[in-house]
């Protein structure tokens, strides 16, 4: 039984990055041998087991053989005779098939370390072709690795373009996708993820309206190198519900989604009037639920530092800080809990009618101070 450090944490060593997690290839073993030496089991159709100690994931070397479309369609050979050589042929890129052994040595049989020192995103080899997944991988390697100015082979271009003409690219899950896109926005280069997707067609395909979107490439390229919640950004990047739902974003960013949606333009527009603020913060729950008042109104600073209408108009900037200064001592009022008084024997038209002059006293008092 021999292991090898494989994947992620050899290319990050080699670029001066500190891995963030280790992933090992165990060769001339089986699963019975793994399970014997306190190894616990987690892959159900290939072998990937967590070491007794580290918990760090140890895989069989494996081939694969594309037996029908989908990622899904593979039958998988974990057995002793698995060389290292074969189960590195199997991976995406070149500098994701080096492994190194106990002894610090590497193994390079595709020339990986010759792409890091090139920087280039090539193939390994036209098994590539058989993982539709693999051309948002790439143009995720695009965008985490471009501050260390990687390019993508015109092979692999041509190889990514391939995929999108089989039409496999709609086998795919939600679920895969969310994620190659989640992680392309923990990246001060998010941009590069899609400047790859428009590249190699899939954009052209899937989701044209990013192609030739000025507004959404800026404001992607200004809040990915801001210090932003990655929640937040996606929900006011300006993304269509076509991309979303393709893309499968998680309930909670959609929700964030339709709140600024539903409530910017309205926000921005708003007089420093009671009543039509009161309509206001009823329409957005914000009595009730007061953390949505204050995500919304993190989105909005975010959207108004982005289109810097503050700075284009100086009455508009006094307004825009006004407003926002208000709202938020508003949300500390709510999150302190009004006091409604005793609203027992009461009938409901004049639980109502309390409720409301109390909510329009505190945002008259609130004006007030402000003013």
């Amino acid at each position: 039984m021999k292991t090898y450090l494989v994947g992620g944490a050899v290319r990050d060593k080699l670029l001066g990055i500190e891995p963030k997690e280790k992933d090992w290839v165990v060769v001339e073993s089986n699963q019975q041998e793994l399970l014997n030496l306190g190894y616990k089991q987690v892959g159900k159709k290939f072998p990937v087991f967590l070491h007794p100690e580290t918990f760090e994931e140890y895989a069989l070397a494996r081939i694969e053989r594309k037996t029908e479309a989908g990622h899904k369609g593979f039958k998988f050979d974990t057995s002793k005779s698995v060389t290292l050589k074969q189960d590195l042929l199997r991976r995406d890129l070149t500098i994701n098939a080096i492994a190194e052994d106990h002894k610090g040595i590497l193994i390079d049989p595709y020339h990986g370390i010759n792409d890091l020192e090139n920087r280039l995103l090539r193939h390994v080899s036209d098994a590539f072709s058989e993982d539709p997944l693999r051309v948002f991988r790439v143009a995720r390697f695009y965008a985490t690795l471009n501050k260390y100015n990687f390019k993508i082979h015109k092979t692999t271009f041509e190889a990514m373009k391939e995929i999108v003409n089989s039409g496999e690219i709609e086998l795919l899950s939600r679920e895969r996708l969310w994620t190659e896109l989640s992680k392309s926005f923990d990246t001060k280069y998010s941009w590069m993820f899609f400047e790859a997707l428009i590249l190699s067609n899939v954009a052209a395909k899937y989701f044209p309206e990013i192609i030739n979107n000025d507004l959404l490439k800026r404001k992607i390229m200004h809040f990915s190198k801001i210090d932003i919640d990655k929640d937040i950004f996606l929900s006011i990047a300006g993304f269509s519900l076509n991309f979303i739902d393709l893309f499968g974003f998680p309930k909670k960013i959609t929700d964030l989604y339709f709140i600024f949606n539903e409530f910017s333009a309205k926000f921005l527009s708003l007089k420093l009037d009671a009543k039509d603020i009161l309509y206001f913060l009823n329409a957005l729950d914000a009595f009730r639920r007061p953390e949505r008042l204050k995500i919304f109104l993190t989105q909005v600073k975010y959207f108004i530092d982005f289109h810097e209408i503050r700075d284009n108009n100086k009455l508009e900037k006094r307004y825009y800080a006004v407003l926002l200064d208000i709202f938020n001592r508003l949300h500390k009022s709510l999150v302190n809990k009004i006091d409604y008084g005793d609203l027992k024997n009461k009938d409901i038209k004049d639980i109502k009618k309390k409720i409301e002059d109390i909510n329009l006293s505190v945002i008259n008092l609130v004006l007030r101070e402000k003013s």
